[in-house]
C-alpha cells in the first residue's frame, strides 16, 4: 500500500510548492523516482543552495571554512561547524553545487582528523576526544555532502576497528600503537561519556556513517563481502 494511501489529504502538491525550495527539492530527491541528472531535479537542487536554509546555513560561514570559531568545530554546540555540517547534509547539500562546502569539509578534516582517525570533539585534536556518535555524525555528513578525501579511510578503518575491537589494545595499553582512549574507550560502542558503558545513540551513529560505504570498501580481512 502507497504511504500517500494513508493521508487523509494528498500532501504531495504542498511539498512541491515554490515559495519553499529546500522542501521542494528533498521531495523531489526522495518521493519520487528520478535520475540524479534529471532536469526537474537539478534545477530543484540549484534552487535549494540559492535560497531557504541551505543558502542561510552558508551564509555564516567564515570564508576560511568553519563557523563560529576556528578549531575542531564541536562547540559552541548547536552554531558551531560540526553542526553546520551535519544540517547541511540533512538539508541535502552538495559540494557540487557550492565551493565553500567543499572547502568546509576540507577544514574540518584539516582541524578535527586525528593522525589515528580519530574525528576530535576536544579543542587540541587529541585523539582521546573521539566518540562513536561524532565518528559516525561526521563520516555520514561528509559522505552525504558528497566529499571525498583518502583520510576518510583511516577514519572508517578506525570506527570499525574499535567497534570491534580488532588489532585494539586497551585503553590502560598505555604504549601500543592502536588502543582505545578515553572517550571512545572499548568496543561495542562503550563510550566515556555513557558511564563507559555501550550507547544506543552512539551505534546508530555508526551504522548511518556505515550505510554511506561503497560497497566495494566493505569487504573484511578475510576478503569476503558476505561476513561483513
Amino acid at each position: 500500500m502507497s504511504w500517500k494511501n494513508q493521508l487523509r489529504n494528498d500532501s504531495l502538491p504542498w511539498l512541491l510548492e515554490s515559495e519553499n525550495p529546500g522542501v521542494r527539492y528533498l521531495a523531489l530527491r526522495d518521493l519520487f523516482d528520478l535520475s540524479p541528472d534529471d532536469k526537474k531535479l537539478k534545477t530543484a537542487r540549484k534552487s535549494a543552495h540559492k535560497e531557504g536554509p541551505i543558502a542561510h546555513v552558508l551564509s555564516k560561514m567564515d570564508e576560511e571554512g568553519y563557523w563560529q570559531r576556528p578549531g575542531t568545530g564541536y562547540g559552541p554546540k548547536y552554531k558551531s561547524t560540526v553542526w553546520a555540517l551535519i544540517l547541511l547534509a540533512q538539508l541535502g547539500a552538495s559540494v557540487k553545487e557550492d565551493k565553500r562546502i567543499k572547502l568546509a569539509c576540507k577544514y574540518y578534516l584539516d582541524h578535527a582528523l586525528s593522525p589515528g582517525g580519530q574525528i576530535s570533539a576536544m579543542t587540541n585534536n587529541s585523539p582521546s576526544g573521539t566518540a562513536d556518535c561524532i565518528q559516525g555524525n561526521m563520516l555520514w555528513s561528509l559522505m552525504a555532502l558528497g566529499y571525498n578525501d583518502p583520510r576518510m579511510d583511516s577514519a572508517y578503518e578506525w570506527m570499525a576497528r574499535t567497534v570491534t575491537g580488532e588489532g585494539v589494545a586497551p585503553l590502560k595499553d598505555k604504549h601500543a600503537e592502536v588502543r582505545y582512549f578515553a572517550g571512545k574507550r572499548g568496543p561495542t560502542f562503550a563510550c566515556g561519556a555513557n558511564n563507559k558503558l555501550p550507547c544506543a545513540w552512539g551505534g546508530v551513529k555508526v551504522l548511518l556513517a556505515l550505510s554511506q560505504l561503497p560497497a566495494e570498501k566493505r569487504i573484511n580481512r578475510a576478503g569476503d563481502p558476505s561476513l561483513c
